[in-house]
C-alpha cells in the first residue's frame, strides 16, 4: 500500500499535469517556479492584519495579500460598525428562488467588499438544514433542499467573482448543528453524503468557486479539515473543485497538507516553516503537494483579477461603503423574499380607502426588532427602520398606526380595545 505522502504526491502531480495550459495556468506556474519554500509556506497560513483573515503577499513576485472577511450577509466590521450594508440573510435570499436575484446579491456584496479592500468573501454558506435549531441556518443558501442550494449557488458565486472578489463555499461538510460543533461527529452513509450534502458544493465547484472552507465537525470520527476521504471527494473528479481549501478559524488539528488541506486559518499553529521544512527534506511532504496548494490559490487570484489589480488603500477597511444602490438592492431582496403563508378572507392588502386604526403589537415591532443573526454572519446596520416605524411612516393620513410595545399576550389583548386591526410582530434570534 502506498504511504499517505506518496499517495498525495501522485494525486497532486496528476492534477497539475491535467490542468489546461492557458495564460492563467502558465502565469501561475511561472510564479510558483520562482518561489522559495519559505515564500510558499507563508501562503499556507494566516497572519496578523486588519481583516478577519490575512495572508501575506509577495511583493517580489507581484502576489497581493489575501484579505479575507466575513460574511455571507455583508462585510462584518466590529471596529467600524455601520460602515457596510446589512443585507437580508442568505436564507431569505434563497426564498426568492430567483437566480437573477442571487447574482445581483453577489454583485452588490462584492462591490462593498472590494471597496473595503477585501478580496475574499467568506460565503456563501451552503449547508443543508437538517436540524431546525442549528444556530446558523439563517446563513445557508440551501434551506432544507440540496437541489435548491445547487440551483442557486452558481449565480451567487458568479455575481461575487465577476466583480473581483473570490467567493468561499462553506462549511464543508456535514456541518449541520452548532451544539458541540468542535467535537460532534457526523455519521452517515456515502450515498446520503453524495445525494443530500454534496450537491450544493458540487454546484459551487462547477461554477468555479475559488475557495472552500472546511468545517469544525468530524465525519466518521475524523475532523473535516483532515478528512482525506471527503477532501479528496471535493478536490478530485467526484466534485471537481480546483480552488483551495482553507480551514475554519481554529479547525486545523494537524499538519494536513497530505490529507487535502491547503491553508490553515487564522494563524500558523501547524502549517509553519518549523514543521513543514523538515518534512519536505525527509520526503514525507512532497514539493509537488505544496506547489499544488499554491497553484490552487494563485489561479482564482488570477482569474478574478486580484493579481492584476492595484492594491487598495491601506485604510480601506475603515471606509463607509454603503451606497444608495446597495440599500435599494437590500430592500428589493427583502421584499422578494417575504412569504405570505395565508390570507384568510383576503384581508391583505389593507385597504387605504377607509379610516382605520391599526395597532402594531410586540417588542419585535420596535424596541427589540429582529435584525440579523449573531456570530460571524452578523452585520451592524448603519440605520434601522423598525416594522412599526415603517408602517407608521408609509401609511396614508386616514390610517392611524399605533404601537403596543409588549410581549405579554394578555396585556396586548387589553390594549387592542377599539382597534380595527392588530398586526403582531414576532421573531427569534439565532447565531453561532
Amino acid at each position: 500500500m502506498s504511504s499517505p505522502a506518496l499517495f498525495a504526491a501522485m494525486s497532486a502531480s496528476a492534477l497539475i499535469q491535467n490542468w489546461s495550459i492557458d495564460p492563467n495556468t502558465s502565469l501561475a506556474r511561472k510564479i510558483v517556479s520562482n518561489m522559495s519554500l519559505g515564500e510558499k509556506i507563508a501562503m499556507l497560513h494566516g497572519a496578523v492584519g486588519p481583516y478577519v483573515g490575512n495572508v501575506v503577499g509577495n511583493e517580489r513576485l507581484g502576489i497581493p495579500p489575501l484579505n479575507l472577511n466575513d460574511g455571507p450577509q455583508g462585510f462584518r466590521s466590529e471596529n467600524y460598525p455601520g460602515t457596510s450594508t446589512a443585507f437580508p440573510c442568505v436564507l431569505a435570499v434563497a426564498s426568492t428562488w430567483n437566480t437573477n436575484s442571487t447574482y445581483l446579491f453577489g454583485k452588490t456584496l462584492a462591490k462593498e467588499f472590494k471597496a473595503k479592500g477585501a478580496n475574499v468573501l467568506l460565503g456563501p454558506g451552503l449547508n443543508v438544514q437538517r436540524i431546525p435549531y442549528d444556530g446558523r441556518n439563517f446563513e445557508y443558501l440551501s434551506g432544507e433542499d440540496p437541489y435548491l442550494g445547487a440551483h442557486l449557488v452558481p449565480s451567487l458565486v458568479r455575481g461575487i467573482q465577476d466583480h473581483g472578489v473570490i467567493a468561499n463555499a462553506k462549511h464543508y461538510i456535514n456541518n449541520n448543528q452548532e451544539t458541540d460543533r468542535f467535537g460532534d461527529s457526523a455519521e452517515l452513509t456515502r450515498r446520503v453524503e453524495f445525494e443530500m450534502y454534496y450537491p450544493p458544493f458540487e454546484a459551487a465547484a462547477q461554477a468555479d468557486v475559488g475557495s472552500v472552507m472546511c468545517s469544525y465537525n468530524k465525519i466518521g470520527g475524523v475532523h473535516a479539515c483532515e478528512n482525506e476521504e471527503t477532501l479528496r471527494d471535493l478536490k478530485g473528479p467526484n466534485l471537481g473543485f480546483e480552488g483551495w481549501v482553507m480551514s475554519d478559524w481554529g479547525a486545523t488539528h494537524s499538519l494536513s497538507l497530505n490529507q487535502g488541506l491547503d491553508q490553515e486559518m487564522p494563524f500558523a499553529i501547524f502549517m509553519n516553516e518549523d514543521r513543514i521544512e523538515p518534512l519536505v527534506k525527509s520526503g514525507n511532504i512532497s514539493m509537488t503537494t505544496i506547489d499544488e496548494s499554491i497553484m490552487r490559490m494563485l489561479l482564482p487570484m488570477i482569474k478574478v483579477g486580484i493579481i492584476s489589480s492595484p492594491p487598495p488603500p491601506s485604510d480601506a477597511y475603515k471606509k463607509n461603503v454603503t451606497t444608495k444602490e446597495s440599500i435599494q438592492v437590500a430592500r428589493a431582496l427583502a421584499a422578494e423574499a417575504m412569504i405570505l403563508l395565508k390570507n384568510e378572507d383576503n384581508i391583505l392588502p389593507i385597504s387605504s380607502k377607509t379610516t382605520l386604526k391599526i395597532a402594531v403589537v410586540g417588542r419585535r415591532a420596535n424596541s427589540q426588532p429582529t435584525l440579523m443573526g449573531d456570530g460571524s454572519g452578523h452585520v451592524d446596520a448603519g440605520y434601522i427602520v423598525t416594522p412599526y416605524i415603517g408602517m407608521k411612516t408609509g401609511s396614508p393620513s386616514n390610517v392611524d398606526v399605533n404601537l403596543i410595545d409588549t410581549s405579554d399576550p394578555e396585556e396586548a389583548v387589553h390594549q387592542l380595545t377599539g382597534v380595527d386591526m392588530g398586526i403582531v410582530v414576532v421573531g427569534a434570534n439565532s447565531g453561532e
